[in-house]
């Protein structure tokens, strides 16, 4: 008898195995502001660059396309493109998500 209550004791004082399990964050979490912060600031720009030039080139609308090249690309102030870089850091928006409300309602 002393057995099974011993045994009743340590099997209801034992942690449960679901104390054991760890909160990993997702691995893409925050990537694109992560690996923005990664390089130095003036870089960070010229990869932003790069992204909406990719962007800018599959474009199908070639009216869009030459708006997009004009106010994002040729802009000696980089005010969309800055607009960008503080969408990702402070919102921890991916790049594309970023890019797309930076240039909304930028042309028709």
């Amino acid at each position: 008898m002393r057995i099974l209550v011993v045994a009743m004791v340590l099997l209801a004082g034992a942690p449960s195995p679901s104390l054991a399990v760890v909160r990993v964050g997702v691995a893409n979490e925050c990537s694109d502001r992560n690996a923005l912060q990664d390089i130095a600031a003036d870089a960070r720009l010229t990869a932003i660059q790069f992204y909406y030039k990719g962007m800018i080139q599959n474009l199908t609308d070639k009216n869009r396309q030459i708006c997009y090249e004009a106010h994002v690309l040729m802009d000696e102030s980089f005010a969309i493109l800055n607009r960008t870089r503080t969408l990702i850091e402070t919102n921890c928006l991916s790049i594309d998500v970023a890019a797309r409300i930076a240039v909304e309602g930028l042309c028709p």
